[in-house]
């Protein structure tokens, strides 16, 4: 365990603290002000926190809602002595939950049930996730009449919706039939797990669009060229890996 957290712990602090760089910014469009600061301290508490939670010490205790309540009494500690305006709190608490209390679940999934099984767990909404994108990219090119959600995201149609949906149960299917033995799903648990991860993958998608839109910026960075920011290749996977978290504990 200790080698796998020495390699992903980094990966999702330096994850944290470009995404709270890319909000920090586009909401600065918006001359909302978010606190970089707070937004990166609270994700490590909860990071850490997500750490103890792996059962490696006093297993009892609640880890992620003790940091929870922490970063809640520090957020208003800070907005008391620093102006009192409801309205930043408000958007400094959306931030942390958006990105540094969901990006503790990545952690979380990869070692459920155990190391060895969980980068298996963990592949499963990156694979529904890139599976519902193409589907709903082809079909919707192709069959897209009906618009799913013109105000955020005109180019998304109903049609491409249900042919994301189809696209990630089928590649779910097949991933799952192969290894079977580690992911014991039966037909109906694998068609309600990939119809939810689907919508919710589409929801993620949208979320990011209209936070984009409500800024008036096209992409969250420009750190990938062509690609966008790293809010633009993980909008999906923020919401898709905490439901297939819990949904793996209800199933298995």
């Amino acid at each position: 365990m200790w080698i796998g957290l020495v390699l992903i712990v980094p990966a999702l602090i330096y994850l944290l603290w470009v995404s709270v760089d890319e909000l920090v910014t586009m909401f600065s469009k918006r001359d909302i002000r978010l606190s970089r600061t707070f937004l990166v301290v609270s994700g490590l508490i909860t990071l850490g926190a997500s750490v103890l939670s792996l059962n490696m010490f006093m297993p009892e205790i609640p880890w992620r809602e003790v940091a929870l309540g922490l970063v809640i009494l520090y957020a208003f500690g800070q907005a008391l002595f620093s102006g009192a305006d409801i309205t930043e709190l408000s958007y400094n608490l959306m931030a942390y939950l958006y990105v540094p209390w969901m990006l503790g679940y990545f952690l979380i999934l990869r070692y459920y049930p155990n190391g060895h099984l969980g980068i298996i767990t963990l592949s499963l909404p990156i694979l529904a996730t890139f599976a519902t994108d193409i589907g709903a990219f082809f079909v919707g090119r192709s069959l897209g009449r009906h618009k799913l959600a013109p105000t955020v995201s005109p180019n998304k149609t109903i049609e491409g919706s249900i042919g994301g949906i189809a696209a990630a149960f089928l590649v779910l299917l097949a991933y799952i039939w192969l290894l079977a033995e580690a992911f014991p799903f039966d037909l109906l648990q694998m068609l309600v797990f990939a119809l939810l991860i689907s919508i919710t993958a589409q929801l993620g998608d949208l979320t990011e669009s209209m936070i984009k839109r409500y800024c008036g910026v096209k992409d969250s960075s420009n750190l990938l060229p062509g690609h966008g920011g790293i809010l633009d290749r993980l909008d999906s996977l923020i919401f898709t890996i905490p439901l297939t978290y819990y949904l793996m504990v209800i199933f298995t």
